[in-house]
């Protein structure tokens, strides 16, 4: 698992169209090419991003399993729910719905998906 810790400041947030956020992080100091490198090889790569005001320790981290990938190139769980999810929707509403309408209906699925279950502990 690649991480590493280096102080920064968050200079932009931008409201995407599907109401998802960017965020412009922006490094206080020069890194090292060691780091240069490491962070150029997280272009494009999902993972999660952890802000704290003071320096993080190993308990603000949660232990977030990582998923075991069997084959090269093999699609995550996310990426083959999404793709499960973009199927059923294109079928039920068409191939020109799901182009313009499909992230705004899987955000709202999603959150629903996970508000199921955590109803299922307070229960």
């Amino acid at each position: 698992m690649k991480k590493f810790q280096v102080q920064a400041t968050v200079t932009k947030v931008t409201t995407m169209g599907d109401h998802s956020l960017r965020l412009q992080v922006d490094v206080d100091k020069e890194l090292p090419p060691e780091q240069n490198t490491m962070i150029f090889g997280l272009y494009n790569t999902p993972g999660w991003f952890l802000f704290k005001e003071a320096e993080i320790e190993e308990a603000d981290v949660l232990d977030i399993p990582e998923e075991k990938v069997e084959f090269k190139n093999q699609k995550s769980s996310s990426e083959i729910l999404r793709n499960r999810l973009y199927v059923y929707y294109k079928e039920k509403y068409g191939e020109l719905k799901a182009k313009t309408e499909f992230e705004d209906w899987r955000k709202k699925e999603m959150d629903r998906i996970g508000q199921h279950y955590l109803n299922k502990i307070k229960d």
